[in-house]
Parts: C-alpha cells; structure tokens; sequence
C-alpha cells in the first residue's frame, strides 16, 4: 500500500484523513473492507494514534468508513441510502439563508418536470395516497405547524414517488427533508393573523397539482408546480428582507 508523504501544512490527523480518503476513492480499500489498525496506520504515516483516532473518527462522521466496536474500522458501504444521509445531515446542519435560497432554485428547477411525470405515471393508488394527504392537509389544526410542514413535505415525496427515479429521490430526499425546517424556522410563521390565508394558498396550488396528475395533464402538472415554487420563492424573499429591514 502506497500513501504520499506527510506535509506540515495542515494538522497531521487532517493529512491522514485525506491520504484515507484518497485510497478508498482510488479502490486500494473496497466497500466492507477493513482498513489497518490504528497500530498499524501510526507505522505507516509515522503518526501518534491520536492522529489517526481523530482522522477517523472524522472519516466516521462524514460516513466514508463505519467504526465496529472491537472490530476495527470498515470503508462504508455505497448506496443511495448512506449518499442521502450524508446529505442529509449537511443540510440539517446549515442555516446559510444563500443555501435556502438555492435549495428553492434546484426544487423550481426539478419539481416541475416530476410532477408532469408524475401525471403520466400515476395510478389509482398513487391518486388515493395524495387525496388523502390532501384530507389531512385541510383537517390539520392552524396551530400545529409541525404536521402542517410535515403534510407538506409528504405532498411532494408521494410525486417524487411516483417518477420510480432512484437518482431523483437521492438529489431531492435530504432537500425534501430540509422543508419542515425551512418552514417553520426560516419562515418563522406568525402565531396570529395570516395563517389561515396562508395555508389557503398552499392547499390551492396542491389542489391545482393533484388535478392535473388526475386527468393525467404533464403540461398543467408542470405548470401548476412552477406556480406553487414561484409562490415559495417569493415567500423566502420577502422574509429575508423583512429580515435584513428588522
């Protein structure tokens, strides 16, 4: 096994997470495979295991390998559920308003063209999953924002469903599972007033969606969906400039 030398730039446990990273990229250690001991690596990059400890337990928190308690350390097994967690957790974490903004853009950019084939794929069980969350939706209290996002976020997974696209649903899952964030904190929805209105409008552009995925209507679908993300957008902008103002 062969690694590139050690510099002083950067802190040794960051060389020795890279020079990992590297190998595993490069197929020197495969999905499943164990890599050397800690023991082991210190001899190799001429290291303290502390180093290597702190290299990976990085390369744990960024799921590239799995630490098996007694075992040893293991390259990560690739799949779209390990991808989408690991998005995942990058968007849980950021509260970059640039990064929700772009986050709306892709979505504006995407949902469109799987709601129209969503309208051409659809069948009565997919057709009853929505009508049914549609229900939930209008039943859902004013005050319980939580189920509301979450009820909104189910609406757009069930399209997303619907299109059987395994690289759709690892691009758009973790930024699906960003909404009910986005929601309620970034919009931060007034306890009084606007609520009702608000959720009017939603149900309205889920309403205009759902019956164009019913008459099987790729164009209308495609439309209605443009109309509700536009709506989104303009949504996030006025917060963030009520924002800035405040």
């Amino acid at each position: 096994m062969t690694f590139q030398q050690i510099g002083q730039a950067k802190s040794l446990s960051q060389r020795v997470e890279e020079e990992l990273t590297r190998a595993i990229r490069e197929g020197e250690y495969r999905p499943g495979q164990k890599i050397p001991t800690e023991h082991k690596l210190g001899e190799i990059f001429q290291v303290s295991r502390t180093a290597i400890r702190e290299a990976i337990k990085t390369l744990s928190a960024k799921g590239i390998v799995e630490v098996r308690k007694g075992s040893g350390a293991y390259v990560s097994e690739i799949s779209v559920q390990n991808a989408s967690n690991m998005l995942n957790m990058f968007f849980e974490l950021s509260s970059d308003t640039d990064l929700m903004l772009q986050t709306i853009e892709a979505r504006r950019v995407l949902e469109p063209r799987i709601a129209a084939e969503a309208a051409i794929k659809r069948n009565k069980e997919d057709l009853l999953l929505l009508e049914q969350n549609m229900i939930k939706m209008r039943d859902c209290p004013l005050e319980d924002k939580k189920v509301e996002a979450d009820l909104d976020n189910d609406f757009h997974r069930i399209l997303l469903s619907i299109t059987d696209n395994k690289v759709l649903e690892l691009l758009l899952g973790p930024l699906f599972s960003l909404m009910p964030k986005y929601k309620m904190n970034v919009f931060a929805k007034p306890a009084s007033g606007n609520l009702e209105a608000e959720k009017a409008i939603m149900l309205k552009h889920h309403q205009h969606i759902l019956d164009a995925v019913s008459r099987q209507d790729p164009a209308g679908a495609h439309e209605a969906m443009e109309k509700h993300l536009h709506e989104t957008r303009k949504n996030f902008l006025h917060f963030t400039r009520s924002v800035d103002r405040a």
